[in-house]
């Protein structure tokens, strides 16, 4: 887990790249460890660590491959929740050799964007971006599905990163023995949830009709309380456009009921207060697979995370080419992608550095909240070896 010490030094981007250094030492002592590996791929734009853990990397004597994938971006969830995974199996709180007695093996990607990690700028949204600028998270169907042509992805003019085409090969070999099911968990952060709740609670009540939901995730907010509450809605469809090319949609409710769905917003807001906002999203292929380890997940953290309906979402009709889309790109059979979502951390890393000089509680506040998506991390990729 995280603390005040290991904040400040995250904090302290003079010193990155110590802090760097570090993270993939740990990583590298873990191979001390029986049935764990460590691998190291030198890029142009820095190292990026994997880990595999199995007993045997024969394809002839694995079933399943369960991979986790963090830090593509400015969001560590994954690569410390990742570390904390090992921490646990290191101190034997989690047997490997329960997890690896399915005949599966795990592979480990916790920081696959270190330029991002080394160099976080305002220039590249505080270290959200590759070097070239572009988003690592945009990649993945064009990689392990070229033949995919979407004139609305935006990056077929963009060469594939090193980043993608590593992954791709140290997975080729189990890629080609199909009746491997393979799983991939892809861990994120998002400032939506956050900025959309206080958005929706602000302004909602006074624009009631004319309030424009130009983001999915906000019309998702809005079917959670309506569902969480058990508030009797009569009008479909709930949400409509105004015309066929509108880039917003609006509520289709009386005023008395926009009333009640506002009041219980603004109580959904109060209640959950200090508590983890998160979703989990799928693609079609991994539908039930996800909707169901996201509901096993949230029913065992309930204690720390925000009451919903829903903890898992479709993200299928993004057309863009992230880690989950691809899953409905290929061909290849018994692959399913999924993606965890917790709140940003790091939004603006010079805000942060600022906030963490003025605020007093800051660090009590950003270690707890932290700490609360390691633990959700952690949680998901138990929960993951464990389901098939």
């Amino acid at each position: 887990m995280i603390n005040k010490k290991y904040l400040k030094k995250l904090l302290d981007l003079s010193k990155r790249n110590i802090l760097f250094d570090k993270i993939l030492k740990k990583l590298r002592n873990y191979a001390d460890l029986e049935n764990i590996y460590y691998h190291e791929f030198n890029t142009s734009e820095g190292r990026i660590p994997i880990l595999t853990l199995a007993k045997s990397l024969k394809p002839a004597e694995i079933r399943y491959i369960k991979i986790f994938v963090g830090a593509q971006h400015n969001e560590f969830n994954g690569l410390f929740g990742i570390i904390e995974f090992l921490n646990l199996i290191e101190k034997s709180i989690i047997s490997l050799n329960e997890i690896l007695a399915f005949n599966q093996a795990l592979i480990l990607a916790p920081l696959m964007n270190p330029y991002g990690f080394l160099h976080p700028r305002k220039d590249n949204k505080s270290g959200y971006y590759l070097k070239n600028g572009t988003n690592l998270n945009r990649f993945w169907r064009k990689t392990f599905a070229p033949e995919y042509k979407s004139d609305e992805e935006g990056f077929n003019n963009h060469r594939i990163p090193e980043h993608t085409k590593i992954f791709k090969k140290i997975l080729d070999k189990f890629w080609k023995k199909e009746d491997i099911q393979i799983y991939i968990m892809d861990f994120h952060e998002t400032s939506l949830l956050e900025r959309f709740s206080e958005e929706l609670n602000n302004t909602l009540r006074t624009d009631l009709n004319t309030f424009k939901f130009s983001h999915w995730l906000k019309e998702r907010m809005i079917y959670n309380i309506i569902k969480l509450y058990n508030i009797n809605i009569t009008q479909t469809p709930l949400f409509g456009k105004s015309n066929p090319n509108a880039d917003h949609s609006h509520i289709n409710l009386p005023k008395n009921q926009l009333e009640l769905v506002c009041d219980k917003l603004q109580d959904h807001i109060s209640n959950n207060n200090g508590k983890m906002q998160f979703y989990f999203c799928y693609s079609n292929e991994s539908k039930q697979f996800c909707k169901r380890l996201a509901r096993n997940i949230y029913n065992k953290l309930k204690e720390i995370l925000w009451e919903t309906c829903y903890p898992a979402f479709n993200h299928s009709f993004i057309n863009h080419g992230c880690f989950v889309n691809m899953n409905d790109a290929i061909t290849r059979k018994g692959v399913y992608s999924m993606e965890l979502e917790t709140q940003k951390h790091f939004f603006n890393i010079f805000d942060e550095i600022e906030k963490s000089k003025t605020e007093m509680d800051y660090f009590d506040k950003k270690v707890k909240k932290m700490n609360m998506a390691i633990k959700l991390v952690v949680e998901s990729i138990k929960e993951m070896l464990i389901s098939f």
